[in-house]
């Protein structure tokens, strides 16, 4: 339904009663202000099933609407569940002719749509880039450290012998490797969770490739190099490329943080040891 002059409250309707009505909010609401402005926006454009009976009943013919259905990409408070529930209850006893009797009002998050972002995306040429809100701060870089002991002393210890013996100011950047290694473990640990909710599919042949690839870097890694460093990128050069090739609906912002991880998790234990 175009929203020039007007929409009437839904952005489409199926043949099978379904409606559809989509918000995206304009900032990063707390949940109690999101819980507010998506409320009173499905409160509103249910009001207009009413008050555009007519106009809307020409469109749909004999369709009764049967779900209602809100989409908006995150809803943070369960009480939205309940507004919707309790709006359905309220539409179902009004003598409105479009409403089917069993009359139901549902929200829709991302999550409801996972297997079909990646096809729409494809079909145009756009990347899936996951870019969590949530990061790893200091505090828990420094927390996590005094916890995992024995995985700081392996990334000190690896990153090390990245070096040449007489490199200069080695224990500063030893010392700022690892710190990059913690972090890209931990912000790519929050990536790889929301992937796998979003896209269970895809995070399951990821695993599948990282465990099998991991094999072959233990078995690389026991026939020494005679450069660490151009060991340890050859290493992250063919993980990038096994996961360009392998998830090509990925944006390459995407692939790096995930790469970064799985270096970070190999140094951290130890897959990857020189």
């Amino acid at each position: 339904m175009p929203a020039w002059q007007g929409d009437y409250g839904i952005e489409g309707f199926t043949r099978t009663g379904k409606v559809f009505q989509c918000y995206c909010p304009d900032t990063d609401y707390p949940p109690d202000k999101l819980y507010e402005e998506q409320r009173d926006k499905i409160t509103k454009d249910l009001n207009k099933l009413i008050q555009y009976e007519m106009q809307l009943s020409s469109y749909l013919k004999s369709i009764k609407i049967k779900e209602w259905i809100f989409v908006t990409p995150e809803y943070k408070k369960k009480d939205l569940v309940k507004h919707c529930q309790d709006k359905a209850i309220e539409y179902r006893s009004k003598s409105c002719s479009i409403l089917d009797n069993s009359f139901d009002v549902l929200v829709h998050d991302i999550g409801f749509y996972t297997a079909q972002i990646p096809i729409v995306k494809g079909y145009k040429q756009r990347k899936v880039d996951i870019n969590p809100k949530e990061s790893t701060s200091d505090s828990d870089i420094t927390d996590w450290k005094a916890q995992q002991i024995p995985y700081v002393e392996n990334a000190i210890r690896k990153h090390g012998l990245r070096f040449d013996s007489n490199a200069k100011s080695l224990e500063i950047k030893v010392n700022t490797l690892t710190q990059h290694s913690i972090a890209d473990f931990l912000n790519g640990n929050i990536l790889i969770r929301q992937w796998q909710e979003y896209y269970q599919e895809d995070y399951e042949r990821f695993i599948r490739l990282v465990s099998e690839f991991e094999k072959k870097v233990i078995e690389k890694c026991m026939f020494g190099h005679l450069n660490n460093n151009e060991l340890y990128n050859e290493i992250q050069s063919e993980l990038k490329e096994k996961l360009k090739t392998t998830f090509q609906i990925l944006d390459p912002l995407m692939v790096d943080r995930l790469s970064n991880q799985v270096m970070a998790d190999w140094i951290l234990r130890c897959p990857i040891d020189f």
